[in-house]
């Protein structure tokens, strides 16, 4: 306490000393501030247009002349040994009724199913993380328009682990349909083995 009241006439001191250095600081001395030199005016007027001087004579260019129309070409003169063609025309048509061999000009006879488009399938992240490598047997059915339905998992090894992969594969394969009279008919009980090994 009794270096508070000791230390407070030197505080006030200190802050009275400090207010006046401010007002030294801030108040402008006694001289003059100088003026600078003015800058330098510019003048910007119009300038005035001399009344003495001429006006350009423009004369307009002359207007081009329209051209006269070209006369009509001569008309065409025929050879008289020459006959004119009738509207009508004459030709012979093929007989469709005849019996004919589709297959000698390329036809498509009875073939069974081929692949058109095998999509590799993907490896399962966790049998692959494993190392494990297996095989899945799958049954399905190809449609007339190529496509593969109903397929299901006949067998696999090891169970269970690679199925869903094997059955996203082969619903994206296409095939080139079964021909049987020369229609495309449906080819059930298709089997694909598939294997899963991973690169060594």
């Amino acid at each position: 306490m009794a270096r508070f009241i000791l230390g407070l006439p030197f505080a006030g001191a200190i802050t009275i000393a400090l207010f006046l250095l401010m007002r030294y600081l801030v108040l402008p001395g006694d001289g003059e501030v100088e003026k600078g030199e003015e800058g330098q005016k510019i003048n910007i007027t119009r300038p005035e247009r001399d009344e003495n001087s001429e006006a350009r004579d423009r004369n307009k260019p002359d207007r081009p002349q329209k051209q006269s129309k070209p006369p009509p070409p001569p008309p065409m003169q025929m050879d008289k040994n020459v006959k004119p063609m009738s509207n009508t025309m004459s030709m012979s048509m093929p007989d469709f009724n005849s019996d004919l061999n589709l297959s000698a000009l390329g036809a498509p006879s009875d073939r069974t199913a081929t692949p058109l488009v095998r999509i590799p399938p993907q490896y399962p992240q966790r049998a692959a993380s494993r190392g494990t490598e297996g095989w899945v047997l799958v049954e399905f059915t190809i449609t007339p328009a190529g496509t593969v339905s109903d397929a299901v998992v006949i067998d696999s090894d090891p169970a269970n682990i690679f199925n869903r992969s094997a059955l996203r594969a082969i619903a994206k394969w296409k095939y080139r349909p079964k021909i049987v009279d020369q229609k495309p008919v449906a080819q059930y009980g298709m089997q694909q083995l598939i294997s899963y090994e991973l690169e060594k």
